[in-house]
């Protein structure tokens, strides 16, 4: 079903105050970051230099006031690779009980539950918290490893509960809630069977307010050309679907590929991430998506006026070249975040041309 901008408030409005109060701690006020602590992980992170990420960190290492909205299981807001990276909202700290802002959302200070219609996005799943960090996670901490875009802000948004299940009306709203509260980025590291009109709406009302939906192409090992996976298979211009590649520079062993919907490729395989309260490796179309998020990220904070369309473009126009990714990725390369870095500071950004 369409949702209009009323509507949509209200019936959060309505969750909300039929909703009791949880045990979840609070989010923990901002502590002076630890700075130039090496991060003991970040050898290890070999998606970063895949990405070509130090070039471009020359640069810039990305704004908070670009926000990478995180449409997932919630992110742990408390946890000392993100905490400081949280985008909070001032008109709602501390939480009381009111809508501040009046955006119809009581207490939203870090972002919003709508498994629940809760204002604390916990995650008890660990998804969520990874993609976060692999978009943003904070740089020379002397923790873990480092986001993409470590200086940029993340919002938690949960529409997966703690079964790794959600539905995709809790997703639509949360991008919907995104949108209208300022997201750059919106990250979709989840994909399903059968399209569906509300959520490609839902995209393109992301890109009539200049907002970047960076979506997973899945782990079916299929040919989208061919199945019925979204939203991957939209192709509207302010979006980008991503597949997983290896350190081979070639496509991950059951990532989801097509030289039509695909628009890019990035690291996938084995990349570094907190999970739950420890640090791991993961793998699949999810990270990778979180790695294109963060770029976008970064091209976002170099030219914030650059639209949600020139900077898909750039993105695309300025991969590496892979002969392995020629008939699997429209672009037929992995992205150079670098690259796409110096194309965007450029006015008239010669990369399109």
């Amino acid at each position: 079903m369409g949702w209009g901008i009323h509507s949509f408030f209200c019936f959060v409005l309505l969750v909300t105050l039929g909703h009791a109060k949880d045990n979840l701690p609070p989010p923990l006020h901002p502590a002076p970051p630890t700075k130039n602590v090496a991060d003991p992980l970040f050898e290890k992170a070999w998606h970063l230099k895949e990405i070509n990420v130090a070039e471009a960190w020359k640069t810039t290492f990305g704004r908070p006031e670009i926000t990478l909205a995180v449409i997932d299981s919630g992110v742990d807001y408390n946890h000392p690779e993100l905490a400081n990276q949280i985008k909070r909202k001032e008109t709602e700290w501390p939480a009381n009980g009111h809508d501040d802002d009046n955006n119809g959302f009581v207490d939203d200070v870090i972002g919003w539950d709508f498994v629940r219609g809760f204002y604390l996005p916990m995650d008890r799943t660990g998804h969520g918290t990874a993609m976060a960090a692999i978009m943003a996670g904070a740089y020379h901490n002397g923790i873990g490893a480092a986001g993409v875009c470590p200086n940029c802000s993340v919002m938690p948004l949960r529409f997966i509960n703690w079964e790794g299940l959600g539905d995709t009306e809790d997703a639509i709203l949360g991008m919907r809630y995104a949108v209208m509260e300022g997201a750059s980025v919106i990250n979709i590291s989840f994909a399903g069977e059968g399209y569906d009109k509300d959520l490609l709406e839902a995209i393109q009302f992301a890109g009539r307010n200049d907002v970047v939906v960076v979506v997973a192409a899945g782990n079916d090992g299929e040919n989208l050309n061919s199945s019925s996976v979204y939203p991957a298979k939209f192709t509207e211009d302010n979006m980008l679907t991503v597949t997983a590649t290896t350190p081979e520079h070639e496509l991950m062993e059951g990532s989801n590929w097509s030289s039509k919907f695909v628009s890019v490729g990035a690291p996938g395989e084995d990349i570094v991430e907190p999970w739950l309260k420890k640090w791991d490796v993961g793998s699949g179309t999810s990270q990778a998506t979180a790695v294109v998020a963060g770029a976008v990220g970064l091209v976002r904070s170099v030219s914030p006026d650059l639209g949600a369309a020139d900077v898909v473009s750039i993105i695309k126009a300025t991969v590496a070249k892979q002969d392995a990714l020629k008939s699997k990725v429209s672009s037929s390369g992995i992205i150079d975040v670098a690259k796409a870095v110096q194309c965007a500071r450029h006015k008239n950004h010669p990369c399109l041309r």
